[in-house]
């Protein structure tokens, strides 16, 4: 078989497959609604901050296999809701980046950037089709990439690449999030080493964990869903706070200031 027999017996292993009700005569497979289901519930858990794709899929998992069972025909339809959670969750965590300023999931990050100030402008719309459009085309091209290229990068990379050329291209990656930034370069880079100190708690080549102080709770390091939308969260939180503080004392009416003392203009305190 070549390649293209094996994605043609893929595409009819999921349309072929058991089927879950009939429509006009025509048969709905299970595969096809269990992906459908998935997607749904992935864009109402991503339009949540706090509830990503990978905590969702980790949910739906046990549900899953207690429902199906552990048998070959339970493959396709829990995969298939696995990964219409996972598209979904990309397609939701645009919705409250662009309305509330707030990710949803940390994929919608760079969203904020552009979709919240499209939607103070009048242009919600706009900017929520256009980040679905470009999460369905983004992704759906990934994969492609993803299935078709990264076996061979993987093996150029540790065939070609030592540790000079990886530290550099971290270094490119560092300059990429100063550039994103915008006007505070010095933000973005301070942002991105405190990442990366994040990121080094609990991890390491050897046995010993890293930056842990000797602590269990620190030993596998921080959660990055939590710590990415912690953060985030909680800096939209602080300045929404600010916002209302700034807004409630500007429209404090002024006091009156009680008058005492000589108020009298005379000779003898008016002139020089």
């Amino acid at each position: 078989m070549g390649v293209f027999d094996y994605v043609w017996a893929g595409v009819l292993a999921v349309f072929a497959g058991p089927v879950a009700f009939e429509v006009l005569g025509i048969g709905v497979p299970i595969t096809v609604l269990m992906t459908a289901a998935g997607f749904l519930l992935g864009i109402i858990g991503g339009a949540t901050p706090g509830l990503a794709g990978p905590f969702l899929m980790a949910v739906s998992l046990p549900i899953l296999l207690s429902v199906f069972g552990f048998t070959p025909d339970a493959l396709l339809p829990v995969l298939g809701f696995l990964v219409g959670v996972m598209k979904g969750a990309t397609v939701g965590g645009a919705v409250p980046a662009i309305l509330f300023n707030t990710p949803g999931t940390p994929d919608a990050m760079l969203t904020t950037l552009d979709g919240h100030p499209m939607a103070r402008n009048g242009q919600a719309g706009k900017a929520l089709r256009t980040a679905h459009f470009a999460s369905v085309t983004g992704d759906t091209f990934s994969d492609l990439v993803l299935f078709t290229c990264a076996p061979f990068l993987a093996i150029v990379v540790e065939a070609y690449l030592g540790f000079g050329e990886k530290a550099a291209l971290i270094l490119l990656s560092l300059a990429f999030v100063a550039a994103v930034v915008g006007a505070s370069p010095m933000k973005g880079l301070i942002a991105a080493f405190l990442g990366l100190f994040i990121a080094s708690v609990g991890t390491g080549e050897d046995v010993y964990s890293r930056l842990s102080l000797g602590t269990d709770t620190l030993s596998t390091g921080f959660p990055l869903i939590t710590a990415v939308l912690g953060v985030l969260i909680l800096g939209e939180v602080l300045y929404s706070f600010e916002q209302m503080w700034r807004n409630r004392r500007d429209d404090r009416p002024a006091g009156e200031a009680p008058q005492s003392g000589d108020n009298r203009l005379t000779w003898g305190n008016g002139g020089g």
